[in-house]
Order: C-alpha cells, then sequence, then structure tokens
C-alpha cells in the first residue's frame, strides 16, 4: 500500500476525519497528543516505523505528504541498517 494512502487511513481511523489528501495537517483535522500516540502504534504495527511525534506539530512536516515521505525515509533507512548489519 502506498504510504500516503496508508497513513490517510491511520488518520481517518484514528481522528474519525474523512476526505483528507496530502495536504492536509494532523493538526488542522484535530489531531493532537492523546491520539497521535494510537497514530504512532498503528504506523509501528503497520509499516515498523513511526516518524518523530515532534513533526506531527510541525507546520511545515505534519502535513500527510510530509509526513509520508519522513515514513518512506525511515524505512530505508532502516532496511540500509539492517543491510549493513548483515
Amino acid at each position: 500500500m502506498k504510504t500516503e494512502a496508508m497513513l490517510i487511513q491511520v488518520l481517518e481511523n484514528v481522528i474519525g476525519v474523512r476526505n483528507l489528501n496530502r495536504d492536509t495537517r494532523f493538526l488542522d483535522i484535530g489531531g493532537n497528543s492523546l491520539n497521535l500516540v494510537e497514530v504512532l502504534k498503528q504506523l509501528k504495527e503497520k509499516v515498523g516505523v513511526a516518524p518523530p511525534p515532534r513533526l506531527f506539530f510541525d507546520k511545515s512536516q505534519s502535513t500527510i505528504a510530509a509526513l509520508s515521505a519522513a515514513i518512506d525515509t525511515l524505512r530505508e533507512d532502516s532496511r540500509m541498517a539492517a543491510s549493513a548489519a548483515d
């Protein structure tokens, strides 16, 4: 599943808001520290990584597009670290 679509699904499930797009910001849809805990938990379960919580509260980095890019970078870094360890 494409990262943006997966993140949208998680946010819709946790926060209960529909019709999100890549420019939607976490705080603009009612995101807060309490529901962020569940968002991070679900991301970790689905893709094995979760971006730092501070990104969800950073105005320039909290869009679905930016958060998805951070997730993709973390996944790639994790894969590279695992390869280097072998």
